[in-house]
């Protein structure tokens, strides 16, 4: 159907770097950074002075969070988890960690 040149032009248009990102504004008991992180749990709160601001945690990406944060993976991955959640319009919870059982 297209060449591979054209499946590759669509697909480096189709991903730009440089679009926009929405940022959604605070709602219900959220309202700001430190609010966000400690609600999804998981110690996410102690990365909370690393982000400037709420559009910093909405646009940050993964890269940016390992390179210039300083975040660790899991943690990264946890909270990039939760942005997309409630860019979507989720509410926020935290949800544990599963504990390996002792025969």
């Amino acid at each position: 159907m297209f060449s591979l040149a054209t499946r590759r032009s669509i697909r480096l248009l189709h991903t730009e770097a440089g679009a926009a990102v929405a940022v959604p504004p605070p709602r219900g008991d959220i309202k700001d950074v430190n609010d966000f992180l400690t609600k999804i749990g998981r110690g996410c709160n102690e990365f909370s002075d690393k982000f400037e601001s709420w559009d910093a945690l909405f646009t940050s990406n993964s890269e940016v969070m390992r390179a210039e944060l300083g975040i660790p993976t899991k943690h990264r991955k946890y909270i990039l988890g939760w942005v997309e959640k409630y860019k979507q319009g989720s509410d926020l919870h935290a949800i544990g960690t599963s504990q390996k059982k002792k025969w």
